[in-house]
């Protein structure tokens, strides 16, 4: 059996542009500009966009540098 809290288990791996976009309280037209311009960092997979939890929290802590 794990150690690890169930919150962190259920925590997703990464996260689709609008899920993301309102989360973060920015629009899409905002998050795309960011990517266009390097701040952000995408995975695409399958046709989609998603960001890692890992470039999230980041963002959501240091902000878009």
């Amino acid at each position: 059996m794990s150690n690890a809290p169930i919150a962190e288990a259920e925590k997703p791996l990464a996260y689709r542009v609008k899920p993301f976009c309102k989360r973060a309280g920015i629009s899409p037209a905002t998050f795309y500009k960011y990517i266009s311009l390097g701040k952000i960092r995408v995975i695409k997979f399958g046709g989609r966009t998603l960001i890692s939890a890992a470039e999230a929290d980041r963002i959501l802590t240091e902000g878009v540098k």
